[in-house]
This record gives structure tokens, C-alpha cells and sequence, in this order.
């Protein structure tokens, strides 16, 4: 005797709720169509490589329609009749709430990897910008993010690996970026001469090796002649100097005591 089947008042639900998350092209249109731009004809023109965002990222226009699909079957966007204008009607698109919602928590969020910066991040403060947002609270976030992986890559021993050249410098590229982006330079303190010490133990060396505790980073130099130093700076002055190996420092010995050995 067969067995009689029926449907759980949570199948529908739980089926729209193992939908797969929203492509980035799909969250880009989405947004847009959320600041306004109506139809697809329109995606297609902020998205080409001379368009507004096309600088930043580009989508062509065949993905543009695709992406548009996508949204309507995740049920984030709906079509909304034809809107007129110059040559054929187009039609107009909308966000549904859900939509709004997921738009606003992907602005509001970090990306999780470095190198999406390029690409997601930029685009994400472009948008941000277009709607009139703030992004400060953004770039802290994005920072906080990234600090672990940063310390981590500029931390390394300097080799002669150039994928891990690439890395390192990409990685302080993307701090001296956020601090940039929080902090702007003012243009009138560009010009100031460098500090002059009184320390007259100046020594110029090689970082080899950056080690980041909790509050202090240990920094190990090696010298012209091959002695090796060991300083004890606090971590925020590390990155404040964006300290890695390979680079060249002088390193400052200020003392009241002085030393002296003799052989015997």
C-alpha cells in the first residue's frame, strides 16, 4: 500500500531560503537600481568602460540582462511595466524590500580578502559615495579586517620569492590605501624638512624579520657589516612606519650607559 506523502508548511520557506546568494554583479545592479537607474539599457551604460562605474569595474551588457535575471529570480528586483522615451520603450525595474535589505548589509560590510579591494571595495565606496553615504565607519571595518593578514605578510623574512615580493607590497599598498582614504594627507605638511637628531649613534641597516605581539613588534636589523640589532617598538608605531623586511632604516641608539669590552 503506497505510502501517503504531504507537503510541511515549511518546505516553501526553507527552499527560498537555500537560494543562492546574489553574485556580485547582481548586488551592483541591484544597488543601482535601488539609487535609481530604471532599466537595463541604463546598467549597461553606468557599467561600460567609459561609464561611471566602468572605471572602477566593468560588466557587459549581455551580463548586465543576466544579472537583472538573476535578481528577479532570487525575488530581490521585479520588473515594473515600460517606461517612454527616446526610440523603443524600456522596462522599468524595482527593488523589492528584501532587496533593499540585502543591498544595505553587502554596502555596510567589509570584503574579506585583499584582493578584492581593486575590485568590490572600490566599488562598494563608489556606490556609498553615489547614495550619499558616509564611509568612515566602512574603511575602520576594512581595516580591522585586513590587520591580521597584513602583519602577517610584512612580517615574513624578505627572500627572493617574487609571489611573495608581490604579496608583501600589494598588502602595504592596500594599509598606506585605508589609512589614505581615513586620514587624507594635508597638503601643507608635505614640504617639512626632516627632523634633525640630537642621537648621535645613527646606524643605517636592513630590517630582516618584524615580530607583531599584542601592544609591542619586534623589529631585527642587520648592518652594512653584518651585526645584527634588536629593537622593541610598540605595534602601532610599526605600522605607523609600515615596517617590513627589506627595507632600509636607520636605526637610532640613544643610551645613558655606554659599554666597553676588551679582548684579553
Amino acid at each position: 500500500m503506497p505510502t501517503a506523502t504531504r507537503n510541511h508548511p515549511g518546505a516553501a520557506s526553507s527552499a527560498k531560503a537555500t537560494a543562492p546568494e546574489p553574485s556580485f554583479a547582481e548586488l551592483v545592479c541591484l544597488t543601482l537600481i535601488i539609487q535609481g537607474v530604471a532599466h537595463g539599457w541604463a546598467l549597461g551604460t553606468m557599467l561600460a568602460p567609459d561609464g561611471e562605474l566602468g572605471r572602477i569595474w566593468t560588466l557587459s551588457r549581455p551580463l548586465t540582462y543576466r544579472a537583472i535575471d538573476g535578481l528577479a529570480d532570487k525575488g530581490l528586483a521585479n520588473r515594473r511595466g515600460t517606461s517612454g522615451g527616446h526610440g523603443r520603450e524600456r522596462v522599468a525595474l524595482g527593488a523589492t524590500a528584501a532587496g533593499r535589505r540585502t543591498a544595505t548589509r553587502w554596502l555596510d560590510a567589509p570584503v574579506q580578502h585583499l584582493r578584492d579591494v581593486r575590485t568590490e571595495l572600490l566599488v562598494k565606496l563608489a556606490l556609498r559615495e553615489r547614495a550619499g553615504l558616509d564611509n568612515t565607519e566602512l574603511l575602520a571595518a576594512q581595516r580591522e579586517v585586513f590587520a591580521p593578514a597584513i602583519d602577517g605578510l610584512t612580517s615574513a623574512a624578505a627572500d627572493d620569492d617574487l609571489v611573495d615580493l608581490w604579496r608583501r607590497e600589494s598588502a602595504r599598498a592596500v594599509r598606506r590605501f585605508l589609512d589614505q582614504a581615513l586620514h587624507p594627507t594635508d597638503p601643507s605638511t608635505e614640504e617639512r624638512p626632516e627632523l634633525r637628531l640630537s642621537a648621535r649613534n645613527q646606524l643605517r641597516g636592513t630590517i630582516t624579520a618584524v615580530r607583531h605581539g599584542e601592544v609591542m613588534s619586534t623589529v631585527k636589523a642587520v648592518l652594512g657589516d653584518g651585526q645584527q640589532l634588536t629593537a622593541a617598538i610598540t605595534k602601532e608605531a610599526a605600522r605607523d612606519l609600515d615596517l617590513a623586511p627589506g627595507d632600509q632604516v636607520l636605526v637610532v641608539i640613544k643610551s645613558t650607559e655606554v659599554m666597553v669590552a676588551k679582548a684579553p
